[in-house]
């Protein structure tokens, strides 16, 4: 491992820089004359309990978690910018699972491959490794190329990146996050967390929007674990964050799907304010009701050159995690609970995985379903469909079901 020097905090900089300049030339000339429209995607809390590092362990002695994402990662790519929250440290050996965490860099490096750009590191498990597992997490990102949000060496550090405007197909976005706290565990000086607080929020706010944000996302780490609808004190915060310059609230940590909503402040004229109080889990051991899989939310802003409005289409996809083998092989696999319920054989889900696989698509759908946009309309729910599917020969990702007529008769739609 690199010593920590200033040196490090500059190829940090460089690096966000570097993603700043990649955003920024995304778009041509030629497209400004045009509607311009980014893709953000969100994803629950990417977990590393011990059977997953059991399970990802190869004879060498390496470690490999891509077949985690194997149905799902044309998708993650298809999204102008991917985000998950690393609720785990990178902290080395020995590996670690519940209650404190330290995952092997490779799950990291696993879940770049698949399409995420973004990891939020302030969470309640970010000082499970105490100071010397923060830095070297960050460290193991800043090599990876993965831009981090939300636990820094030192103040400075957090000063020079944060908040930072990313420039994307030409619409201004600035990401924010906080956590509720460390599990009890202090964070010493320099380090800095960013925890939920209200005076520091404020701040933020206002630096982001001062330095050219168009919209604001800000992803929390609050709640109830295992609740499964939002608590007062969830909607009274994602409120004050609505009011006072956020334009979407992103959460995690309870481990389970709860509420969207949609108009969280009614008598604003402005368009939909979007909160997701919980994505629930990513990848995780956790087999309880609804702990068992999640969703991940697209986002899809569009702005036209003659107005400085940015209108926002959400859907949700949710998917299920299937322990078990796939072609022989045995792990935890991400699969979109809709196709897979159709579909079970294509996933290789049986007997009690499949009817809990059932029970997880079921209360998810039921769940979400209550949410709706201000004319009233349900929030979308993403159709997904792997190119693996021997009734879809074409490849290239993602085909809404309506748009596939094979599908469409194999459903009975």
């Amino acid at each position: 491992m690199k010593s920590e020097t200033k040196g490090e905090t500059m190829k940090q900089h460089r690096l966000l820089l570097l993603l700043l300049v990649a955003f920024t030339f995304h778009f041509s000339f030629f497209t400004l004359a045009q509607a311009q429209s980014v893709k953000i995607l969100f994803a629950g809390d990417l977990m590393g309990h011990m059977p997953q590092h059991n399970a990802a362990l190869q004879p060498d002695g390496s470690y490999d978690y891509s077949p985690c994402f194997r149905y799902v990662k044309d998708y993650i790519r298809s999204a102008d910018l991917a985000i998950v929250n690393l609720e785990v440290p990178l902290a080395g050996k020995p590996y670690s699972g519940y209650p404190q965490f330290s995952a092997p860099d490779a799950l990291a490096e696993a879940a770049k491959e698949a399409g995420f750009d973004v990891m939020t590191t302030a969470n309640n498990h970010c000082m499970d490794r105490g100071s010397k597992g923060l830095r070297r997490t960050l460290v193991v990102l800043d090599n990876l190329e993965i831009c981090s949000l939300g636990t820094y060496r030192d103040r400075e550090q957090r000063e020079a990146c944060y908040p930072m405007v990313y420039n994307i197909n030409g619409i201004a976005i600035t990401l924010l996050t906080y956590t509720y706290g460390t599990n009890g565990i202090p964070v010493p000086e320099p380090n800095v967390v960013n925890f939920i607080d209200t005076a520091e929020m404020a701040r933020d706010l206002r630096v982001a929007r001062e330095r050219g944000a168009e919209y604001v996302i800000t992803l929390i780490h609050w709640g109830i674990e295992y609740a499964t609808k939002a608590n007062r004190e969830q909607e009274e915060t994602a409120r004050w964050l609505l009011e006072h310059g956020s334009d979407a609230v992103i959460g995690g940590h309870p481990h389970v799907v709860q509420n969207f909503t949609l108009d969280a402040i009614p008598d604003n004229d402005r368009s939909t304010e979007v909160v997701v109080y919980s994505l629930g889990n990513l990848v995780s051991n956790q087999r309880d009701v609804n702990t068992d899989g999640g969703i991940m939310v697209e986002l899809q802003l569009t702005k036209t050159h003659h107005s400085s409005l940015i209108t926002q289409h959400c859907k949700y996809l949710p998917y299920w995690v299937h322990r078990g083998t796939v072609d022989g092989h045995y792990q935890y696999y991400i699969v979109p609970s809709t196709d897979a319920v159709a579909y079970p054989d294509s996933y290789q889900i049986y007997g009690a995985d499949l009817k809990a696989l059932q029970l997880f698509d079921r209360n998810t759908r039921q769940r979400l379903e209550a949410c709706r946009l201000k004319d009233g309309r349900n929030i979308e729910e993403r159709q997904f469909y792997r190119n693996a599917l021997p009734i879809h020969p074409q490849a290239g990702g993602v085909v809404p079901l309506r748009g596939n007529p094979a599908l469409r008769e194999r459903m009975g739609k």
